[in-house]
């Protein structure tokens, strides 16, 4: 389960009884990379609903004036989406997750862009397996990085990504990553992946899954077991 469109301040003061609303507003800042130098305000937003439910995705808007990087959009509450970010400087970004039931919006720092040069140093930075060299983004390759909520309760042998084991790290206090293929830990990536539904089986019943196509980088962020 992933839990970024969780993580909201649901509005309203109403109280007591009332009707269910048939739509919401839902949004938040974005930022340009996960150092979050910056807001990302140059580009676009969409959220894809289930087919039954939208034929075309839903693009976001930034409508507060002097508030650039802050998204909102229009949706229906309590549906499964898909969050897109595409602009310069950014390989484009997948989220997933439910909009809320509420008018409603999710934490700061929680949804970024995948910066082109902050995921190029990322990889070529990261110990892989033997015969382990991830594609190009920039030829097509889809590839999927995630972290945990709290790792401590997770196990990299149980985890699966479209059926296959991820490479995951344990990350200690001062930044240094090591490899493990088993237990506990704090990232991990699926490279290569095929056009289509990326499915994340977390080993205890729980998962996410994704629709991506060439070119993009799924987030599995914030991951907790459902």
């Amino acid at each position: 389960m992933l839990i970024f469109l969780s993580l909201l301040a649901a509005c309203g003061t109403d109280r007591g009884l009332r009707e269910a609303p048939t739509e919401v507003t839902y949004g938040g800042w974005i930022y340009d990379g996960p150092l979050y130098e910056g807001v990302f305000a140059d580009g676009t937003v969409t959220f894809t609903l289930p087919a039954d439910v939208a034929d075309e995705p839903v693009a976001a808007e930034q409508p507060y004036e002097g508030y650039d990087g802050y998204w909102l959009a229009t949706l229906p509450p309590s549906t499964p989406l898909q969050l897109r970010i595409a602009g310069e400087g950014a390989w484009p970004t997948v989220w997933a997750g439910d909009s809320p039931g509420a008018n409603g919006a999710w934490f700061p720092g929680v949804v970024f862009a995948a910066d082109k040069a902050y995921v190029e140093e990322l990889l070529l930075s990261l110990d892989l397996p033997e015969g382990v060299v991830p594609g190009a983004l920039a030829d097509g390759a889809i590839h999927l990085w995630g972290t945990p909520l709290d790792g401590a309760d997770w196990d990299c042998a149980a985890v699966r990504v479209n059926g296959a084991a991820p490479v995951c790290y344990t990350v200690d206090d001062a930044g240094v990553r090591t490899r493990v293929s088993e237990g506990p830990f704090d990232l991990f990536f699926a490279f290569d992946l095929a056009p289509g539904t990326v499915v994340l089986d977390d080993g205890f019943g729980g998962g996410e899954a994704w629709t991506a196509a060439e070119g993009e980088v799924v987030m599995a962020w914030w991951m907790v077991h459902a």
